[in-house]
């Protein structure tokens, strides 16, 4: 008799425990935490880049034989670059390879004037078309930003003039030649999307030395001619696109 009833009472707690579980407010699963990737450099891209460049140009007028120098003319200038780029990018952890070619148009170009000695008058200009460069690319990154050094091989379209008016008499040395250098500079690149990413650079390129010669100077026999130093720096933004090749 004294069992049953232990039996009975245990099993009316049982219900009343269960009653009260039941009344308990369910607790939900916790949100499974997003998986967050690394931001992915590597692959091809092609972009767009436009800014503007500011020559550091030197004219250096010669004589043949030796004579008294005629002035240098300070031929600098500045004005607009813009074009495209080429390349590919390869991450391996935090740091960077990859290679780039690029061409852009330029309009920087100046003519200066003055006088000689014995010359009426005496003018020198120097002009850069175009900006083409291939360049190697190392860096750092830090998720989406990435922080670049580059260097490389710079070509350009390079004309330079220079002339001088004698009485009786106009003697001018000219060239339009495809000049080949160097290049150099750093910049920051930031991914605004997992394709597209954004660009600010500063380059230095120095294209060499161009020696001209021109006509004799009467009545002396003199033979005056040039030489042309063209380099200077661009500064530029830009946007890229990276394909998704695997």
């Amino acid at each position: 008799m004294v069992r049953s009833i232990a039996l009975a009472a245990a099993g009316l707690l049982g219900l009343s425990a269960a009653a009260s579980a039941a009344d308990l407010p369910v607790r939900a699963a916790p949100a499974p935490v997003p998986l967050v990737l690394p931001y992915a450099w590597t692959g091809l891209y092609v972009g767009v880049n436009a800014g503007y460049g500011f020559s550091d140009n030197r004219h250096r007028p010669t004589c043949t034989p030796a004579c008294a120098p005629t002035p240098a003319l300070n031929t600098d200038a500045d004005g607009f670059v813009g074009g495209g780029q080429i390349g590919y990018n390869q991450q391996i952890g935090r740091f960077l390879g990859g290679i780039e070619a690029d061409i852009q148009y330029a309009d920087i170009g100046r003519t200066v004037g003055g006088t000689a000695g014995g010359a009426l008058a005496y003018s020198a200009r120097q002009d850069l078309a175009y900006l083409g460069t291939l360049r190697g690319r190392v860096g750092l990154v830090a998720d989406r930003l990435l922080v670049f050094a580059t260097g490389g091989l710079a070509y350009g379209d390079v004309r330079n003039t220079q002339t001088i008016v004698f009485p009786g008499a106009t003697y001018a040395v000219a060239s339009t030649q495809t000049d080949v250098g160097y290049a150099a500079g750093a910049g920051l690149e930031y991914g605004f999307t997992p394709n597209l990413t954004g660009k600010a650079e500063a380059l230095y390129y120095d294209l060499g030395r161009r020696n001209l010669s021109g006509g004799a100077t009467p009545p002396t026999g003199l033979v005056r001619g040039a030489g042309f130093d063209t380099a200077g720096v661009i500064a530029r933004a830009g946007l890229n696109y990276k394909f998704d090749l695997f």
